[in-house]
Protein backbone atom coordinates (compact mmCIF):
# COMPACT_ATOMS: atom_id res chain seq x y z
CA UNK A 1 0.00 0.00 0.00
CA UNK A 2 1.32 3.40 -1.15
CA UNK A 3 1.64 6.08 1.64
CA UNK A 4 0.24 8.93 -0.49
CA UNK A 5 -3.06 8.74 -2.87
CA UNK A 6 -2.61 7.29 -6.03
CA UNK A 7 -5.55 7.37 -8.65
CA UNK A 8 -4.03 5.25 -11.72
CA UNK A 9 -6.20 4.07 -14.89
CA UNK A 10 -7.27 5.32 -18.38
CA UNK A 11 -8.12 8.87 -19.20
CA UNK A 12 -11.34 7.70 -20.45
CA UNK A 13 -13.67 4.00 -19.50
CA UNK A 14 -13.28 2.58 -23.58
CA UNK A 15 -14.51 -1.00 -22.69
CA UNK A 16 -15.70 -3.38 -19.83
CA UNK A 17 -12.47 -5.30 -20.19
CA UNK A 18 -10.07 -2.46 -20.92
CA UNK A 19 -11.55 -1.22 -17.20
CA UNK A 20 -11.35 -4.78 -15.80
CA UNK A 21 -7.59 -4.76 -17.18
CA UNK A 22 -7.16 -1.45 -15.14
CA UNK A 23 -8.66 -2.74 -11.97
CA UNK A 24 -6.76 -5.99 -11.96
CA UNK A 25 -3.59 -3.98 -12.76
CA UNK A 26 -4.07 -1.28 -10.35
CA UNK A 27 -5.22 -3.96 -7.68
CA UNK A 28 -1.60 -5.89 -7.63
CA UNK A 29 -0.06 -2.97 -7.40
CA UNK A 30 -1.82 -1.76 -4.06
CA UNK A 31 -3.40 0.92 -5.51
CA UNK A 32 -7.13 1.57 -4.57
CA UNK A 33 -8.33 4.44 -6.43
CA UNK A 34 -8.90 3.75 -10.20
CA UNK A 35 -9.09 6.42 -12.71
CA UNK A 36 -11.85 5.39 -15.70
CA UNK A 37 -13.92 8.59 -16.92
CA UNK A 38 -17.37 7.98 -18.49
CA UNK A 39 -17.84 11.45 -19.73
CA UNK A 40 -14.73 12.91 -21.66
CA UNK A 41 -15.30 16.10 -22.29
CA UNK A 42 -13.06 17.49 -25.38
CA UNK A 43 -11.21 20.67 -26.97
CA UNK A 44 -12.45 19.03 -30.24
CA UNK A 45 -15.36 16.84 -31.23
CA UNK A 46 -14.26 13.49 -31.33
CA UNK A 47 -15.06 10.39 -28.35
CA UNK A 48 -17.06 11.76 -25.87
CA UNK A 49 -16.60 8.65 -23.50
CA UNK A 50 -19.34 6.02 -23.14
CA UNK A 51 -21.20 7.69 -20.61
CA UNK A 52 -23.91 5.85 -18.41
CA UNK A 53 -23.19 2.55 -20.35
CA UNK A 54 -19.95 2.33 -18.13
CA UNK A 55 -22.15 2.34 -15.12
CA UNK A 56 -21.82 -1.16 -14.44
CA UNK A 57 -18.27 -1.20 -14.63
CA UNK A 58 -17.97 1.26 -11.90
CA UNK A 59 -20.25 -1.23 -9.72
CA UNK A 60 -18.07 -4.17 -10.74
CA UNK A 61 -14.70 -2.31 -10.00
CA UNK A 62 -16.34 -0.87 -6.59
CA UNK A 63 -17.49 -4.76 -5.64
CA UNK A 64 -13.55 -6.11 -6.33
CA UNK A 65 -12.93 -3.78 -3.39
CA UNK A 66 -11.46 -0.45 -4.76
CA UNK A 67 -12.68 3.18 -5.65
CA UNK A 68 -13.44 4.24 -9.08
CA UNK A 69 -12.65 7.83 -9.67
CA UNK A 70 -14.42 9.51 -12.51
CA UNK A 71 -15.46 12.96 -13.78
CA UNK A 72 -19.01 14.41 -14.14
CA UNK A 73 -19.85 17.39 -16.05
CA UNK A 74 -23.67 17.66 -14.90
CA UNK A 75 -26.27 16.89 -11.88
CA UNK A 76 -27.58 14.28 -13.76
CA UNK A 77 -23.98 12.78 -14.17
CA UNK A 78 -23.64 13.05 -10.28
CA UNK A 79 -26.63 11.09 -9.46
CA UNK A 80 -26.53 7.90 -11.98
CA UNK A 81 -22.90 7.24 -10.95
CA UNK A 82 -23.58 7.84 -6.61
CA UNK A 83 -26.84 6.12 -6.56
CA UNK A 84 -25.43 3.26 -8.95
CA UNK A 85 -22.85 3.10 -6.23
CA UNK A 86 -24.51 3.69 -2.71
CA UNK A 87 -27.28 1.12 -3.68
CA UNK A 88 -25.36 -0.94 -5.03
CA UNK A 89 -22.41 -1.53 -3.26
CA UNK A 90 -20.80 -0.74 0.29
CA UNK A 91 -17.93 0.84 -1.43
CA UNK A 92 -16.74 4.90 -1.98
CA UNK A 93 -16.05 6.62 -5.20
CA UNK A 94 -14.87 9.77 -6.26
CA UNK A 95 -16.32 12.33 -8.39
CA UNK A 96 -14.22 15.07 -10.16
CA UNK A 97 -15.18 18.69 -11.45
CA UNK A 98 -12.52 18.96 -14.39
CA UNK A 99 -11.34 22.05 -15.05
CA UNK A 100 -14.16 22.85 -17.93
CA UNK A 101 -16.88 22.71 -15.41
CA UNK A 102 -16.93 26.57 -14.49
CA UNK A 103 -20.47 27.24 -14.02
CA UNK A 104 -20.96 27.68 -10.76
CA UNK A 105 -24.68 27.27 -10.30
CA UNK A 106 -23.69 23.09 -11.94
CA UNK A 107 -21.11 23.36 -9.39
CA UNK A 108 -23.59 23.88 -6.31
CA UNK A 109 -26.02 20.90 -7.78
CA UNK A 110 -23.38 18.48 -8.16
CA UNK A 111 -22.56 19.78 -4.77
CA UNK A 112 -26.11 19.15 -3.53
CA UNK A 113 -25.78 15.68 -5.02
CA UNK A 114 -23.07 14.47 -2.64
CA UNK A 115 -24.22 15.93 0.13
CA UNK A 116 -24.65 14.29 3.45
CA UNK A 117 -23.04 10.98 1.73
CA UNK A 118 -19.78 10.20 3.05
CA UNK A 119 -19.05 7.30 0.58
CA UNK A 120 -18.66 10.17 -2.09
CA UNK A 121 -15.46 12.21 -2.61
CA UNK A 122 -15.66 15.35 -5.09
CA UNK A 123 -12.27 16.52 -6.59
CA UNK A 124 -12.04 19.85 -7.88
CA UNK A 125 -9.27 20.38 -10.61
CA UNK A 126 -8.26 23.84 -11.04
CA UNK A 127 -9.42 26.17 -14.06
CA UNK A 128 -7.17 26.38 -17.31
CA UNK A 129 -6.29 29.65 -16.54
CA UNK A 130 -3.88 30.87 -13.96
CA UNK A 131 -6.10 32.58 -10.85
CA UNK A 132 -6.23 31.52 -6.97
CA UNK A 133 -8.68 33.42 -6.04
CA UNK A 134 -11.02 31.23 -8.82
CA UNK A 135 -10.08 28.24 -8.29
CA UNK A 136 -10.47 28.70 -4.17
CA UNK A 137 -13.98 30.32 -5.28
CA UNK A 138 -14.69 26.85 -6.96
CA UNK A 139 -14.37 25.15 -3.12
CA UNK A 140 -16.75 27.81 -1.97
CA UNK A 141 -19.48 27.33 -4.90
CA UNK A 142 -18.99 23.72 -3.68
CA UNK A 143 -19.63 23.95 -0.40
CA UNK A 144 -22.32 25.98 -0.50
CA UNK A 145 -23.95 23.35 -1.90
CA UNK A 146 -23.77 21.21 0.75
CA UNK A 147 -20.90 19.21 0.53
CA UNK A 148 -18.89 19.31 3.68
CA UNK A 149 -14.91 19.96 3.59
CA UNK A 150 -13.95 16.37 4.47
CA UNK A 151 -15.89 15.02 1.56
CA UNK A 152 -13.53 17.68 -0.68
CA UNK A 153 -10.09 16.75 -2.49
CA UNK A 154 -8.11 19.42 -4.66
CA UNK A 155 -6.48 18.49 -7.60
CA UNK A 156 -3.35 20.58 -9.54
CA UNK A 157 -3.30 20.20 -13.74
CA UNK A 158 -1.70 22.82 -15.04
CA UNK A 159 -2.42 26.15 -16.08
CA UNK A 160 -2.74 26.97 -19.97
CA UNK A 161 -0.37 28.04 -22.10
CA UNK A 162 1.83 24.93 -21.25
CA UNK A 163 5.77 26.01 -21.76
CA UNK A 164 8.76 24.22 -21.46
CA UNK A 165 7.37 21.10 -23.81
CA UNK A 166 4.64 21.01 -21.06
CA UNK A 167 0.81 20.90 -22.08
CA UNK A 168 0.07 22.93 -19.24
CA UNK A 169 2.20 25.19 -16.69
CA UNK A 170 2.36 23.92 -12.98
CA UNK A 171 2.04 26.44 -10.42
CA UNK A 172 2.81 23.87 -7.52
CA UNK A 173 3.53 26.61 -5.05
CA UNK A 174 -0.15 28.11 -5.76
CA UNK A 175 -1.64 24.39 -5.39
CA UNK A 176 0.09 24.10 -1.78
CA UNK A 177 -0.68 27.40 -0.75
CA UNK A 178 -4.47 26.64 -1.14
CA UNK A 179 -3.45 23.38 0.71
CA UNK A 180 -2.62 25.16 3.62
CA UNK A 181 -5.07 27.94 3.57
CA UNK A 182 -8.37 25.39 2.94
CA UNK A 183 -6.87 23.03 5.13
CA UNK A 184 -7.61 20.38 1.78
CA UNK A 185 -5.93 17.60 0.68
CA UNK A 186 -4.32 18.19 -2.78
CA UNK A 187 -2.74 15.82 -5.68
CA UNK A 188 -1.18 16.69 -8.83
CA UNK A 189 -2.38 15.78 -11.88
CA UNK A 190 1.03 14.47 -14.19
CA UNK A 191 -0.52 13.83 -17.10
CA UNK A 192 -2.43 16.77 -17.42
CA UNK A 193 0.62 19.02 -17.05
CA UNK A 194 2.85 16.92 -19.28
CA UNK A 195 1.71 15.84 -21.91
CA UNK A 196 3.86 13.15 -23.18
CA UNK A 197 5.17 10.35 -21.28
CA UNK A 198 8.69 11.28 -20.88
CA UNK A 199 7.00 14.55 -19.25
CA UNK A 200 4.73 12.99 -17.44
CA UNK A 201 7.57 11.13 -15.51
CA UNK A 202 9.92 14.24 -15.29
CA UNK A 203 6.33 16.55 -13.75
CA UNK A 204 5.73 13.28 -11.14
CA UNK A 205 9.24 13.69 -9.74
CA UNK A 206 9.75 17.12 -9.58
CA UNK A 207 5.91 17.78 -8.07
CA UNK A 208 6.21 15.60 -5.67
CA UNK A 209 9.38 16.86 -4.06
CA UNK A 210 8.19 20.32 -3.90
CA UNK A 211 7.76 21.56 -0.83
CA UNK A 212 6.06 24.98 0.13
CA UNK A 213 6.49 26.39 3.60
CA UNK A 214 7.61 22.71 4.64
CA UNK A 215 4.42 20.73 2.94
CA UNK A 216 4.02 18.78 -0.69
CA UNK A 217 1.33 17.33 -2.75
CA UNK A 218 -0.82 14.67 -0.93
CA UNK A 219 -0.53 11.82 -4.30
CA UNK A 220 -0.48 11.45 -7.77
CA UNK A 221 -3.39 11.21 -10.38
CA UNK A 222 -1.62 9.17 -13.39
CA UNK A 223 -3.25 7.82 -16.45
CA UNK A 224 -2.15 4.71 -17.40
CA UNK A 225 -3.90 2.69 -19.89
CA UNK A 226 -3.53 -1.29 -20.88
CA UNK A 227 -2.11 -0.65 -24.29
CA UNK A 228 -1.57 3.34 -24.87
CA UNK A 229 -1.25 3.24 -28.52
CA UNK A 230 -4.82 2.08 -28.55
CA UNK A 231 -6.19 4.86 -26.72
CA UNK A 232 -9.08 6.33 -27.89
CA UNK A 233 -8.19 9.79 -25.97
CA UNK A 234 -4.89 11.36 -25.04
CA UNK A 235 -2.53 8.60 -26.25
CA UNK A 236 0.69 10.25 -26.24
CA UNK A 237 0.66 11.45 -22.72
CA UNK A 238 -0.50 7.69 -20.90
CA UNK A 239 2.03 5.44 -19.19
CA UNK A 240 1.49 1.43 -19.22
CA UNK A 241 1.59 -0.38 -15.86
CA UNK A 242 5.08 -1.06 -16.24
CA UNK A 243 6.17 2.05 -16.84
CA UNK A 244 3.87 3.27 -13.69
CA UNK A 245 5.78 0.21 -11.54
CA UNK A 246 9.16 2.07 -12.53
CA UNK A 247 8.32 5.26 -11.63
CA UNK A 248 6.21 4.69 -8.24
CA UNK A 249 9.89 2.43 -7.42
CA UNK A 250 11.72 5.95 -7.46
CA UNK A 251 8.89 8.57 -6.07
CA UNK A 252 8.42 5.94 -3.19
Amino acid sequence: MHERLIIAGPCAAESEDQVMKSTEAAAARGINVVRMSLWKPRTKPGFDGVGEKGIPWLINVSEMGLTPATEVMFPSHAEATVNAIIKNTSGRIILWLGSRNQNHLIQQDISRVIAGEPRVMLMIKNQPWRDEAHWEGIVDHVLSGGAKEEQLLLCHRGFAPGSNELRNSPDYAMALRLKLKRNLPVILDSSHIGGSVKNVLAVSKQGMQYRENGVGFDGLMVEVHPNPKEALTDSKQQLDWQTLDQLLTELY
